[in-house]
């Protein structure tokens, strides 16, 4: 590895540079996905709730419209609902497709398909519920997936009056795809 010295602005940066390669490769495969043994070792009201999600199939690729990530916390109850619930508006929050209606004629808002991916703490989603998390969105089909990610850092104070627990302050991911 050669090191290099680069100054941008006011600020020194120190890295690494590969001689073969001046970038940096992605990781070579996904974190897997919430599987059937998984499921499994879930809860049996969530097993229950996410089979319920994921009765239709996934968007297929030429039909997404566009997909929008999100994430959200729960600093104190370590409540993982509120966090999916956060992720999820603030995927959504700040998009509006006033042209739905142009672009599936044959039903608009009714016929769009969601497909939400929620990273989720492996301790914490136990207590998720997917009811609940599915009414942040005003419209569509919503269908559900699950894997492992998000995270658990220290918010620093458990206060007792406000559920906690502990001091764990529970993050989660999502990527909400919107199609037909």
């Amino acid at each position: 590895m050669i090191s290099s010295l680069r100054l941008i602005g006011p600020i020194l940066l120190l890295f690494k540079v590969s001689p073969s390669s001046s970038f940096v490769q992605p990781p070579s495969g996904r974190l897997p996905r919430m599987s059937d043994t998984s499921l499994r070792q879930s809860s049996a009201p969530l097993a229950s709730s996410l089979e319920r999600y994921q009765r239709r199939c996934k968007i297929s690729n030429d039909n997404i419209f566009f997909i929008e990530v999100g994430f959200g916390n729960d600093s104190h109850g370590q409540s993982s609902t509120k966090a999916a619930v956060r992720a999820c508006r603030n995927s959504i929050e700040f998009n509006s497709i006033p042209s739905i209606s142009r672009l599936i004629p044959d039903g608009g808002y009714d016929k769009l398909k969601l497909d939400v991916l929620l990273a989720v703490p492996p301790g914490y989603r136990e207590g998720l519920d997917l009811d609940a998390v599915a009414e942040v969105f005003p419209y569509g089909d919503v269908r559900f997936e699950l894997q492992d990610g998000g995270m658990v850092a220290p918010s620093g104070i458990a206060i007792e009056s406000m559920g906690d627990g502990n001091d764990d302050m529970v993050i989660v991911c999502a990527s909400v795809t919107v199609g037909r």
